[in-house]
Formats: structure tokens, C-alpha cells, sequence
């Protein structure tokens, strides 16, 4: 017999799970913390716990473990309700252990008191067969919701911590042997029927296949069929950015158009709904639809799908592929035309790109990127040159801001050694400012390369589009570079390439925690959003 909150910790260590991240209540919480630094694992007190959820799952996505974060009740968990979401959408898997009310406190709902359970259900919804992933502290439910919640779609749940329940003894459940289903023979038949027949396929990857496995795989594929590939924001790096088969990033929108449309058949390998703007389905053409889940409602209707096992279901049909009559004149020709729609200089000073491209020269490949939403991560993204999948970390199902900082902070804790370079907006970093504090307590090896331009540019963009007066979405440049001192980060600014040249090399040199204030130009961000996006 043992205490339900140590087996929770040894379970999750077992598991692959190295870090705790939250903000403790004086409860159950710090049985919690306890348990898991007996158990081997090392605990990060954030300054807010919608930040910890989504170290959580970031650091978990990277284990390919549960991630863990903490909370007390009330306002704590309200806090954490951000970084859940970006956990249910960005596809992460976060358990998230928030203190809960006794009966006593329940039966008035006053002070700090709300139906916690009723939140966790409006976030996410019942699961297949309508389990809830709202959990009591019971081993076998939670052991069962571990196993669920890395299988696709992955994502989080809630552990409502019982002060009694958590520190009951149990009986430990069995470890589960969890498989990946087996693609169904017929489906494999008609997909590879229909990828014979093709002789323009083009090859789309998307979050389900950012994993080594998988994406080996689908270069294999790409390159079986010497075809043009692309990849989600969130698939940065499965087609390596250096692949004479990478075509460019797949968004749903305009960019990417004359080379999709110029298909015959458009493979999906992986795609999830989530990663796409909210568009239409542009294209006639036929799709091939190769998922480790089945998404409903989706973009399109596919004229075949397999589901099942992504690594397996790519090898049977890398086994039966034939050369495509693709060039690899026209497909690096595909590649150019993307990068030159997202190369807008500036018109007066420095320009998110020329940010992108010096950080990329002085980091040679070796950290981690995480990006932000804003206008900045359309260069970012771009630019940064990826060879791995998950080389670059954003949140771009729920696209939140004040995702990068903290998902960056996850990324230089899990490996040290290659650290990791966190790309935010102004608006982004002051939603996170405090988790300068983590970082700096941490001694995190990561540098924040800030867009400074003193605005919310993406908002401010679609305001000029409209055109509409002036809306108050700027302000007065912020000095980050000294804020970020006064943690105890090594700091620069930069205001021309020169500068910025010089601060990438010597926060690449430095290690540790480092800031880069870029006082950038947003001119060229319009044209950027036309190019994208039509």
C-alpha cells in the first residue's frame, strides 16, 4: 500500500515525466511537491500558473511523458485556464493537479469558491465514449487518462487534488501496455491505388507527425516520390528546411497555393484541423488523408483515408511509391517563391527578418526556437532553419500570446546543453513578463529576442486593413533590455543589422539567461500578411 499522491509521483517518473511546474497552494499541493522531488523529479515555482501548464506540456510533448503542473484552487486554477486551452488545442499533454474544495467549502459558494469541475468540463469536453477528463484521485482512472492523454489527439486533463483522497492509501494499478493501431489492410489498398495513379503528388505535414518515427518516415516518402513537401507551422523541421524536397509552410492560406493547386493529389500526413486558418478548403483537388486520428468536422473530405499507426502507414506506401514527374528545378523554384513572399525589408530601421537571420547565422542550428503569436512569427518561422521536428515550439492551435517565454524556459530544462531561443512580440512578452523571474532563477540557457515595435502589430495591421482611425494599440517603447536586467539576464539592444549581429553572437557565446531588445520596423509586416494570406 502506498499513498495515492507518492504512487502519482513514481507512475509519472516511470513514465518520463523530470518536472513539476506551478505555483503551490499551502495545501495538498505541497504534498505534491514533496512527492515529486523524493521521487527524482525537479519542481519549477513559475510566476503564473498559466505559464506552468504550458511548461508542462511542452516539456511533456519533448519527454514524450505526461507533462505535470500544480495549482491551488480558486484563483490559481482561473489563472491556469490559458494555458489548458493551449494545451487542449496546441495538442499537449498536460496534467494539471489543482487543489480542490471539500464538501464543507462547497456548500458555500463564496469566497474564492467555483464549480472547478464544471470549468474542466467546458474546457475539454468529454472523450471518446465520454469519459471526462476531469479526474478524482483514483489510480486507476488516472493511470488510465496517463495512457489516453499521449495517444492521438493528445492533450490534457484535470486531477482535482482531494486533500483526503490525495494522501489515501491505494492499491497501485498494473502498467498498461499501450499500441498503436494497426492501419486496416483495405484502406492501405485503396491509398495506394490512389497515390499510383497520381503524378503530381504533393506532401503536407502537420503536427501528428512530429515524431522521429513518423517523420523519418514521411522523408522517405517525399523522398520516394522526388515530390515537394510542406509542413505546418507546428511540423516545422519533419521535411528538413536544407530537403531539396521542402516546399515551404503549409497554412491554409495563399502563399502556398501555386504550388498545392499544381498538384494532382495533396497527401496529408498527420494534418490536424487546429493547425489551419479558418478558411475554406481552397483546393479540387483529390486528398489523401493519412492520420493517427479522424478529426470531425475536418477542411476537406478526402477521396481516401488511412488511420492508424503514421510510421507504418508511410512505409507500407513508401514500399509502392513511384517517381513523380515533379522537377527538382520546380520544386526549389516552390521553395524560392515562398521565402521571397516572406523577405519584406523595412523601411526605415531594422526588419523582423534581418532579426530571424542573424539569430540563425550565431545560433548554428543548436537551440530550440520557440515563437509567439504576432506578426514577428511569420519570419520567425520562416527564416528559423529547422532539420527536426519540434526544432520550433508555437502554439498555433489556439495561437496564444505569451507562449513563447515559458515554452522556451520548458525547452532549455529539458536539454540544457542545446538550450533555447525564445521569439515574442512586445505585447506577448509583457503577458509573461514574470517568468523572466523562472528563467533567471532556473539559470535556464535560453536567449528572448523581443520585436520591440511598441505596438500589437498583427491587431493593428487588420485595423489599417479596415480601415479604421487609430484604436490606442500602441505605446511607449518599453526598455525590456533593462527590465530583464534587473533579473539578472545579460542584455543588448539593437536597432540596425550591425547591432543585431553582435548581440545574436554574444548572447550565442554567453549561454545562461540572455535578452535581446530588437527595436524593429513593422512596415513590413502588412505586405507579409497579403503575401500569406491573400
Amino acid at each position: 500500500m502506498t499513498r495515492f499522491v507518492e504512487w502519482l509521483a513514481a507512475d509519472l517518473y516511470r513514465r518520463g515525466t523530470r518536472f513539476a511546474f506551478g505555483v503551490p497552494g499551502g495545501g495538498v499541493s505541497l504534498d505534491l511537491l514533496d512527492a515529486v522531488q523524493t521521487n527524482g523529479m525537479r519542481s519549477v515555482i513559475t510566476a503564473r500558473e498559466d505559464a506552468a501548464a504550458i511548461m508542462a506540456g511542452v516539456a511533456g510533448r519533448l519527454a514524450n511523458a505526461p507533462g505535470l503542473a500544480f495549482s491551488t484552487k480558486g484563483p490559481g486554477l482561473a489563472s491556469a485556464t490559458n494555458g489548458l486551452a493551449s494545451a487542449l488545442l496546441d495538442r499537449m499533454p498536460t496534467l494539471m493537479a489543482a487543489e480542490s474544495f471539500d464538501v464543507d467549502e462547497l456548500k458555500f459558494l463564496s469566497h474564492q469558491v467555483f464549480d472547478q469541475a464544471a470549468l474542466g468540463e467546458s474546457l475539454f469536453g468529454p472523450v471518446a465514449g465520454g469519459k471526462s477528463k476531469v479526474l478524482q484521485p483514483e489510480a486507476f482512472a488516472v493511470s488510465a487518462a496517463l495512457d489516453a492523454m499521449m495517444q492521438a489527439p493528445i492533450g490534457p486533463a484535470l486531477l482535482l487534488a482531494d486533500p483526503e483522497l490525495m494522501t489515501a492509501n491505494i492499491d497501485a494499478p498494473p502498467v498498461a501496455n499501450t499500441h498503436r493501431a494497426v492501419p486496416d489492410p483495405e484502406a492501405m489498398e485503396r491509398a495506394a491505388t490512389v497515390l499510383s495513379n497520381a503524378r503530381r503528388p504533393v506532401v503536407i505535414a502537420g503536427l501528428e507527425a512530429t515524431y522521429d518515427d513518423v517523420a523519418k518516415a514521411v522523408r522517405a516518402l517525399a523522398d520516394a516520390l522526388g515530390a515537394p513537401a510542406l509542413v505546418t507551422y507546428m511540423a516545422k523541421g519533419v521535411i528538413a528546411d536544407d530537403s531539396p524536397n521542402f516546399a515551404g509552410i503549409f497554412t491554409g492560406g495563399a502563399i502556398e497555393q501555386p504550388t498545392v493547386a499544381a498538384a494532382d493529389l495533396i497527401v496529408t500526413v498527420g494534418l490536424d484541423p487546429v493547425e489551419l486558418i479558418r478558411k475554406p478548403w481552397p483546393y479540387d483537388g483529390p486528398v489523401l488523408d493519412l492520420t493517427a486520428h479522424i478529426h470531425d468536422p475536418h477542411y476537406f473530405t478526402p477521396a481516401a483515408r488511412v488511420v492508424g499507426d503514421l510510421a507504418a502507414i508511410l512505409t507500407g506506401l513508401t514500399d509502392a511509391a513511384a517517381a513523380s514527374d515533379w522537377t527538382v528545378p520546380e520544386i526549389a523554384a516552390c521553395r524560392q517563391s515562398f521565402l521571397d513572399g516572406m523577405d519584406m525589408p523595412a523601411v526605415d530601421g531594422l526588419s523582423a527578418a534581418v532579426v530571424v537571420k542573424e539569430a540563425v547565422a550565431a545560433s548554428a542550428g543548436k537551440p530550440r526556437l520557440a515563437v509567439d503569436a504576432g506578426a514577428h512569427m511569420f519570419s520567425a518561422c520562416a527564416f528559423w532553419e529547422a532539420s527536426h521536428p519540434l526544432d520550433v515550439l508555437i502554439s498555433n492551435g489556439l495561437a496564444s500570446m505569451g507562449f513563447a517565454l515559458p515554452a522556451a524556459v520548458a525547452a532549455a530544462l529539458h536539454d540544457p546543453a542545446r538550450g533555447a531561443v525564445a521569439m515574442t512580440g512586445d505585447g506577448g512578452l509583457l503577458m509573461c513578463l514574470g517568468e523572466l523571474k523562472t528563467a533567471a532563477e532556473m539559470d535556464a540557457n535560453l536567449t528572448v529576442i523581443v520585436f520591440n515595435d511598441s505596438r500589437l502589430s498583427l491587431i493593428d495591421i487588420k485595423r489599417e486593413q479596415r480601415q479604421m482611425t487609430d484604436l490606442g494599440l500602441a505605446w511607449r517603447t518599453p526598455d525590456f533590455a533593462k527590465v530583464a536586467e534587473g533579473f539578472g539576464f545579460k542584455t543588448w539592444r539593437a536597432e540596425t543589422g550591425e547591432e543585431m549581429r553582435a548581440a545574436a553572437n554574444a548572447a550565442a557565446a554567453a549561454g545562461g539567461p540572455c535578452m535581446i531588445d530588437a527595436r524593429v520596423d513593422p512596415s513590413g509586416y502588412l505586405p507579409q500578411l497579403r503575401a500569406l494570406r491573400g
